[in-house]
């Protein structure tokens, strides 16, 4: 019988080097590759390869994504521009209320504070927001300007809400954040009305002035580190926070710019207003949805088709107009703007396929108009009519469901 020679041993060199792994690529050269990674998807598989890498993505910031990011209900990220609109879940970003630029807005469930993280590295952005249970009322003097009643829109015999006292089940409707990081404003309300408060992070209460009552705020938004908000008459109103004291209180309130109210038209529409910050401009964008002319779809039912149409408007602060533009980029390039209810940012633009673009995010913005038929999407278009052929579904549950989303912005995508 023969025997099979046994198979030599192997034996290494000690001049051959020894065999290395992925997670053993020095750092900076792992942080020169994590520079390449054009999307957010696959950054995020990055930092998850192994603990080598992980460390190396902190400590090599890779410039963000000019894309927006879509967040979904369920941890679900997408960013827009299609290079980068792989979706990836996080399931630990679920359940948020909203954002406020690269962060989303969580409540906690054991004292109703509010925090601000980053989805991505999982960090607090600051201490803990109070309660909106927790209002501190001030009567301090305050200069406040009127608001315009639209006296069609409310019967004779329902008392005008003049009062400065918070409503004992208030929400919050919106968050902004100075550029410090040092102050926080809300509006905090029911429906249409609210108040504005403000808070230091970590304070155990909003401030909320009882010398000023109740307004329709549509939106509001830092702008040149001073707090501006636009209400139902297009009135922007600039908004003064005591620079004294501890918490931080409202001022005093001016109209810097008359709005054009809108006639009883309005009744048979819905109009929504955003402020956005863009290349040193404030600009408010205005968008109604109202129906066309009855369509019959059956023998016994009538419907309606919804019209869109917007428009863009630039704040002339030294004549306190707005001025109707036809583009939003300049010189440096083109920008598109992203607009939603929690957050708005104007965002610098590759090429001309972007370029002047505005895209709505259907996130609840007009829900307190009984007969809206919208869902959860994504429209967009260039100046003009928002055209129906242009809407961009979102993601959906497994029961066709659709999925609550929001924007989240790159700091560095800010303009």
């Amino acid at each position: 019988m023969v025997q099979r020679p046994r198979k030599r041993a192997r034996t290494t060199s000690p001049c051959s080097p020894p065999a290395s792994s992925w997670r053993d690529l020095p750092l900076d050269i792992a942080g020169e590759v994590l520079r390449r990674l054009p999307s957010y998807a696959d950054r995020i598989c990055f930092g998850a390869t192994c603990r080598s890498w992980r460390t190396s993505a902190r400590e090599h910031r890779a410039p963000p994504p000019l894309s927006p990011c879509l967040c979904f209900a369920d941890g679900s990220f997408r960013g827009f521009f299609p290079e980068d609109a792989r979706p990836f879940r996080l399931p630990a970003a679920a359940g948020w209320l909203g954002s406020c630029g690269e962060w989303l807005l969580y409540r906690r469930h054991d004292d109703g504070a509010y925090l601000l993280v980053d989805p991505f590295s999982k960090a607090a952005a600051m201490a803990p927001l109070p309660s909106v249970s927790r209002l501190h009322v001030r009567h301090d003097p305050i200069v406040a300007v009127d608001e315009r009643d639209l006296r069609w829109c409310r019967p004779t015999w329902l008392p005008r809400e003049n009062t400065g006292e918070p409503q004992a089940a208030a929400s919050l409707l919106k968050l902004a954040v100075s550029p410090a990081a040092d102050v926080v404003a809300a509006v905090v309300g029911e429906g249409r009305h609210g108040k504005l408060a403000v808070c230091r992070p970590g304070a155990p209460a909003w401030s909320v002035s009882g010398g000023d009552g109740w307004r329709r705020i549509k939106d509001m938004a830092f702008y040149q580190g001073k707090l501006y908000a636009v209400d139902h008459n297009e009135d922007l109103l600039a908004v003064t926070l005591a620079a004294y004291g501890e918490p931080p209180a409202v001022s005093r309130i001016d109209r810097v710019i008359n709005g054009k109210p809108p006639g009883a038209a309005a009744l048979l529409r819905v109009t929504l207003h955003y402020l956005v910050d863009s290349g040193g401009e404030l600009l408010l964008v205005r968008r109604e949805v109202q129906r066309s002319s009855m369509v019959r779809t059956q023998l016994w039912l009538h419907t309606a088709e919804l019209q869109d149409r917007f428009a863009v408007f630039r704040a002339d602060f030294r004549r306190s107009r707005w001025r109707r533009v036809k583009t939003i980029g300049d010189e440096s390039g083109g920008r598109a703007l992203f607009v939603g209810r929690w957050c708005s940012r104007a965002v610098r633009v590759a090429g001309d396929r972007w370029a002047d673009q505005v895209f709505f995010l259907e996130d609840g913005t007009g829900d307190e108009w009984h007969t809206r038929e919208q869902r959860c999407s994504l429209r967009g278009s260039t100046f003009g009519c928002v055209r129906p052929n242009e809407l961009l579904p979102l993601m959906t549950t497994a029961d066709g469901q659709d999925l609550d989303a929001t924007w989240i912005f790159p700091r560095e995508a800010k303009l």
